[in-house]
């Protein structure tokens, strides 16, 4: 099958890469994430993403300008994980959708479908929904068995690894948890 596969970071795309190449699959990697935020952080996921690429010989799309705008004219207002995750899901899959489409892919996916902490049932509706709507299909398959093996694999590799998802609102509560280990870690020494 002919896939578009949307990359959020090298790190999650290792394993789904290596399964799709061991299925058969003709596919390729597309870059778009205007919810990653700040501009450095976008720029390490990218060079990381690129060495990737060059390395295992993947091709890929990227929409490389940095238009987080995107991403807040999408969210509007700060929301909890959960809401704020869905216009997220739907904002990136809708851009790889469309592209799938237009550059005539069978199908189009996500290495979101390899982390545990992405909601994996709102990325699967989400792009069930916009196959429908852009008449391509959506591969879905559950890479989240991987994840593991996948962070071990970046490491070795010498890949860029992230602390959080991507968005502001992420990398704040993100560090407010860090912050609370930190703060319970003191209490119990004393």
């Amino acid at each position: 099958m002919k896939i578009l596969f949307h990359i959020c970071c090298s790190n999650c795309a290792l394993y789904p890469v290596k399964l799709l190449r061991a299925e058969g699959h003709d596919f390729t990697g597309f870059w778009y994430n205007p919810n990653i935020q700040p501009h450095d952080e976008y720029q390490s996921r990218l060079a990381s993403l690129k060495k990737l690429s060059d390395e295992w010989d993947i091709d890929v799309f990227y929409e490389e300008q940095y238009r987080p705008e995107e991403y807040i004219e999408v969210i509007k207002s700060p929301q909890p994980a959960p809401e704020r995750c869905k216009f997220c899901y739907s904002l990136r899959l809708e851009k790889a959708a469309a592209k799938a489409r237009d550059e005539g892919f069978e199908a189009f996916s996500t290495t979101l479908l390899i982390s545990p902490y992405q909601d994996f049932e709102q990325i699967t509706v989400t792009g069930k929904r916009l196959a429908d709507k852009y008449n391509i299909h959506f591969y879905m398959q559950d890479f989240r068995p991987y994840f593991r093996d996948a962070m071990s694999f970046a490491k070795e590799l010498g890949l860029y690894r992230q602390k959080y998802c991507g968005c502001l609102f992420s990398k704040l509560e993100r560090e407010h948890a860090v912050k609370s280990e930190e703060i319970l870690k003191a209490r119990k020494k004393n």
